[in-house]
């Protein structure tokens, strides 16, 4: 049965977005499609009362600004109209949100919906075909996301950049798109980041740093170099640095020239939502681009920006954060001044839980004497001694580094076999399970323990490992110690910078006898020596 046309009042409704392709790009344009939408709307005697457009929207979603605010102006309408679009799939390619709106929503409310080269007009009962039709622009959806995805890795797998607008510091290639280079903009205020942080400033130290600079947040100085921050209104505080906006850049790898790909993905191509994706799927190409950043400064701000530099009740700041330990629990050492006393360090682990641990205190004052005096022995031993001193430290980096990599291997053969033995240990219960010999409540109380006990002793695996490369690194590293020592052969005070760069960690032993016999263990280990220095306090 022919088709009549009735007199209707019609909101032509048209979208674009990149999903589309490029060889449908032309007859699908904005522009096409309302020439068509008009032509055919006064070829059926319709009555145009709206017009909208969502350019560069995914069918996928129904979350279009256009789009929704048609479809309550239709349902606001105290008479009939309807909704003309070109095909189905300008309206929506997610079937199920399709299907609602025209088989539930539209009807409720008087609202008729045609689709005009489907052949699709709910005024009659000829649209057996729209339910496959609509099933089909879903799949054609879910393909070309795929092949979107595929593209994507592919890019990010040869060390090519895939981001939708370049990292702080950088600049895309205006002649390769898949090419970052340095911006001379802002890679200064990159470094700068990094150097605050190196010096012992939290990373909301920074950004109250750079905020009382007047120094662009990145959004808004992208939208800056876009010509846009003055007609914008998401920027009313264009250089509100917040913490969390400096701990990304501290932690981003791309400032040593590597590649950082797949950070992120949607949860489906239905739901555009960003999800973070665990670091260990990370996509990283190393040596694609310039580098700001070098890899010794880098490997140093990983360091303390993994401690929590919570506010001391001291009045002072602490140079030692992050650097002083435990030797028996291994925590973070508590700086503090209890009952108004001189500032100090106690174990953390003592503070909560004096049953746990004991305190290996020792003063703030002393241990700074400790730590310069034996910088200052070293710079001296180096003045005078010459080529001896450096042998000498050679042959003390490899004999203390030897006898640490020892232990730590004994260490990591003792986990692994403890590992394969659970293994064991969980097949056989799985067995008996089976054979019915366990319950399935006992099973799964069991299996959940050793799993628990199994996980920590691969973490721990894994930390003895990454000790033993980098003991292994250190008696090949003589010559940086020498080399950064020289730095500071005149500093008479002990400062941020200089244990930063020098020193990896300070172990404080309990002490040992009273009053003039007192004596306390300190472990001072450098960064490029294997092995360790004492000090008495």
């Amino acid at each position: 049965m022919l088709k009549q046309q009735t007199k209707l009042r019609v909101r032509l409704y048209a979208r674009l977005s990149k999903d589309d392709g490029d060889a449908d790009k032309e007859s699908n344009s904005i522009t096409n499609q309302l020439q068509m939408l008009r032509y055919n709307a006064k070829e059926k005697g319709f009555e145009v009362i709206g017009e909208y457009v969502d350019d560069g929207y995914s069918g996928t979603t129904f979350n279009r600004p256009a789009l929704n605010r048609m479809i309550k102006d239709a349902m606001d309408d105290p008479e009939p109209s309807g909704i003309m679009v070109k095909d189905m799939s300008r309206f929506g390619r997610n079937n199920a949100m399709f299907m609602y709106y025209v088989e539930e929503i539209f009807p409720n409310n008087d609202i008729l919906f045609i689709a005009l080269n489907d052949d699709v007009d709910t005024r009659f009962d000829e649209n057996e075909m729209m339910p496959f039709k609509s099933i089909m622009n879903e799949y054609y959806a879910r393909d070309t996301s795929k092949k979107i995805r595929s593209v994507k890795k592919t890019t990010a797998l040869s060390g090519g950049f895939c981001g939708s607008f370049a990292p702080y510091g950088y600049v895309v290639d205006p002649e390769n798109k898949r090419k970052l280079l340095v911006d001379p903009d802002t890679a200064p205020i990159v470094k700068r980041i990094f150097e605050l942080s190196k010096q012992g400033n939290s990373v909301h130290q920074i950004a109250r740093t750079l905020c009382e600079d007047g120094v662009l947040i990145p959004r808004a100085y992208r939208a800056m170099k876009n010509g846009t921050l003055e007609t914008s209104t998401g920027f009313k505080f264009p250089t509100d640095w917040v913490a969390k906006n400096v701990k990304m850049i501290l932690e981003n790898q791309v400032y040593l020239g590597h590649m950082v790909s797949h950070k992120t993905q949607t949860k489906s191509f239905k739901n555009k939502k960003p999800v973070a994706v665990p670091k260990e799927e990370w996509i990283i190409v190393r040596n694609t681009h310039e580098a700001i950043i070098d890899e010794e400064t880098f490997e140093l701000v990983q360091k303390f920006i993994s401690v929590k530099k919570q506010p001391n009740k001291t009045g002072r700041p602490n140079i030692f954060v992050g650097l002083v330990k435990c030797p028996d629990c291994g925590r973070n050492m508590a700086f503090s001044n209890p009952n108004g006393r001189e500032p100090r360090f106690r174990c953390r682990t003592y503070v909560r839980n004096s049953n746990l641990c004991t305190t290996h205190a020792i003063s703030y004052e002393a241990l700074q004497q400790i730590v310069m005096s034996d910088i200052q022995k070293h710079i001296k031993n180096m003045e005078a001694l010459g080529d001896q001193f450096i042998q000498e430290m050679h042959e003390l980096s490899e004999k203390g580094g030897s006898k640490k990599i020892k232990q730590f291997e004994k260490d990591l053969e003792v986990a692994e076999k403890r590992i394969a033995e659970i293994d064991s240990v969980i097949m056989k219960l799985f067995e008996q399970n089976a054979l019915g010999k366990i319950s399935d409540e006992r099973f799964e109380k069991m299996s959940s323990a050793y799993e628990s006990e199994q996980k920590e002793l691969a973490q721990k695996r894994d930390e003895l490992r990454t000790k033993i490369r980098a003991e292994e690194k250190k008696t090949q590293s003589t010559n940086q110690f020498l080399e950064t020592i020289r730095k500071y052969e005149t500093v008479t005070e002990l400062n941020r910078s200089m244990l930063v760069e020098l020193i990896d960690s300070i172990y404080v032993y309990q002490a040992e006898g009273t009053g003039k016999d007192r004596k306390q263990r300190v472990e001072i280990n450098y960064r490029f020596l294997a092995g360790s220095q004492c000090g008495i306090a």
